[in-house]
């Protein structure tokens, strides 16, 4: 598996948004928008520092329905471009070989992301489709695997009460309506713990008496298990609310690395697939709590269709907790202490922090499908000749 981008595994820790009685009004047209993320690593060690694969890798946002996502710029250049499991893209930049004793790199890359506002359909209880109704084409995403390994004995506690939950009901949504109901009267959202781990959901509801503990990814990730453990497909998704009222700064990892967040707040949700309608948004910590009795709530009151939100990477099959916490180590193992400044804002921002509205010349590069796909094709032939790494390898 490849390892996963630093950029992308940090901000998992930023997956914070929990505002239950808060709303951003998003605009109904597109917007465009210029996402700046700046990292620097410093080696405070006695020898030179070999960056890994994982620290050159950062994340490009996919393009979606609601997104189109441009590289307006990085520094250094991009090498190349791979994807994960789950078809989420990366671009491995240019690095030097290594970092001297006492130096550092910093790198930064800009990306243009034109954005509109997610429409749901309407939806009811007696017009969902049944368990039956599932196309046998989205069996991948029912499986046991990744942070949701419903079959394993440490999380058969969770299959059984997915089972209680689900009864001999077959009608998909309300299934989903119980489930949701149950995780948000048992789990506890933890407030005030912006920089913490992500973890396993037999972690956010270690037995079935208890009472959990988990923010919108581990509710998520609870959630996840217990509806493929029944046989309805589901993933995690993140992404980010933009809005100026978010800012985060702190230190986490023993102070090996710093993080500055400004005007985007960064959020995990479920997407369910529930005919007829297809992938749904299904969010606990944001759209379903106790003035919102209605579980329906969850999908209606989503931040995903009730605010300007950057998609960012989606988790089906990768162990994203693992990754995490593999990465954690490492780096507080090392020499190396990083420091991560994102902001996103209307206008494009420098180096130096200045900010200019530009005209979207010709130098930036479209991700569309068929570029994404010759892409691919090519890093395929290039790593099949090799035999030295797969393409299909990341909170």
């Amino acid at each position: 598996m490849m390892r996963r981008s630093i950029a992308r595994i940090v901000l998992l820790a930023l997956i914070v948004l929990s505002v239950l009685n808060y709303s951003v009004e998003a605009p109904e047209n597109p917007n465009i928008y210029y996402y700046r993320l700046r990292i620097s690593l410093v080696n405070k060690g006695s020898s030179s520092y070999t960056p890994t694969l994982e620290d050159r890798l950062f994340l490009i946002f996919p393009n979606t329905s609601t997104q189109k996502t441009y590289i307006y710029e990085t520094d250094p250049g991009v090498k190349r471009f791979l994807t994960d499991e789950d078809g989420n893209l990366f671009a491995e930049l240019d690095f030097p070989e290594a970092i001297e004793q006492g130096g550092n790199i910093t790198a930064t890359i800009i990306i243009m992301v034109n954005i509109s506002s997610r429409c749901l359909p309407e939806i009811s209880v007696d017009s969902s489709g049944s368990l039956s109704d599932i196309p046998v084409w989205l069996a991948n995403y029912t499986v046991s695997s990744g942070a949701w390994r419903y079959r394993d004995e440490g999380f058969k506690h969770i299959a059984d009460l997915a089972a209680q939950i689900k009864g001999n009901d077959t009608n998909i949504l309300r299934i989903i309506s119980k489930m949701v109901e149950f995780i948000g009267d048992r789990v506890k959202y933890p407030e005030g713990e912006e920089l913490r781990p992500p973890q396993y959901p037999n972690q956010t509801l270690p037995s079935t008496g208890e009472t959990g503990r988990g923010d919108c990814d581990d509710q998520s990730a609870l959630l996840v298990t217990m509806l493929r453990s029944v046989g309805i497909p589901s993933y995690l998704q993140t992404g980010g609310v933009i809005s100026s009222l978010y800012s985060v700064n702190g230190e986490t990892w023993d102070g090996h690395l710093t993080l500055v967040s400004r005007g985007i707040g960064w959020h995990g949700w479920v997407e369910a697939y529930v005919p007829p309608w297809g992938w749904l948004p299904v969010d606990i910590t944001y759209g379903y709590y106790s003035n919102r009795r209605d579980p329906l709530s969850s999908i209606k009151y989503s931040a995903s269709a009730r605010e300007l939100m950057l998609e960012s990477e989606k988790y089906s099959s990768i162990d994203f907790v693992e990754e995490y916490l593999k990465t954690e180590k490492r780096i507080m193992d090392s020499s190396i202490f990083i420091r991560m400044e994102e902001e996103i804002s209307e206008t494009l921002i420098y180096n130096d922090g200045s900010k200019m509205v530009e005209q979207h010349g010709e130098s930036m590069m479209l991700l569309t499908l068929p570029f994404i796909l010759a892409v691919s094709v090519a890093i395929l032939i290039i790593l099949i000749r090799k035999k030295s790494v797969t393409l299909v390898f990341r909170k």
